[in-house]
């Protein structure tokens, strides 16, 4: 996390021109980072980085500094950029659907801890998901959120984003 004056939230609030810009150059990359996570593509992302700070700009009186400022901002930005997804039609599974996928053996986690350890190797397969299972992947490996929270900036049941977690993983260990 990135550690700043929470004044500057202050003089935003009150529509200062260069306290935005200092808020602005202290999580544009961060917010950047978040929004190609989700989009893979460095046009949209960035587009939905300025939509972003478009929004937290306009809704920094809701604002409440309890909260770390910039997990509220990449919040914003993550919901940003699912919009723009969403716009695209994504497609989540459904619970209906015929699902067929193994259990996870005891040896799972071992499996796991190796491929973390090939961290180019699992960014590359990540990008070769399917647009709901990367960005399963990523709000929950990358951004830190659990599937219950995962579940709530999809609106999608939880136990969707399990399925999709879980299907992610093994489509991964094959990739690699």
């Amino acid at each position: 996390m990135i550690s700043f004056d929470h004044s500057i939230i202050e003089q935003c609030r009150r529509g200062d021109r260069k306290a935005q810009m200092q808020l602005y150059s202290t999580f544009y990359k961060r917010v950047y980072n978040a929004c190609y996570r989700v989009l893979q593509d460095s046009y949209e992302a960035e587009d939905a980085m300025q939509e972003s700070f478009l929004k937290a700009f306009s809704r920094l009186n809701t604002y409440d500094i309890s909260t770390p400022f910039e997990a509220w901002l990449v919040r914003i930005s993550i919901n940003t950029s699912i919009d723009k997804l969403r716009k695209k039609e994504l497609d989540v599974i459904n619970l209906n659907e015929n699902i067929n996928y193994d259990v996870a053996d005891s040896n799972d986690n071992e499996d796991w801890e190796q491929i973390t350890g090939k961290v180019e190797q699992v960014k590359a397969a990540i990008n070769k998901l399917p647009d709901a299972s990367r960005l399963v992947i990523n709000l929950y490996l990358i951004e830190g959120y659990d599937h219950e929270e995962i579940a709530d900036i999809l609106k999608i049941p939880a136990g969707t984003v399990r399925i999709q977690y879980m299907r992610a993983k093994q489509k991964l260990i094959e990739l690699i």
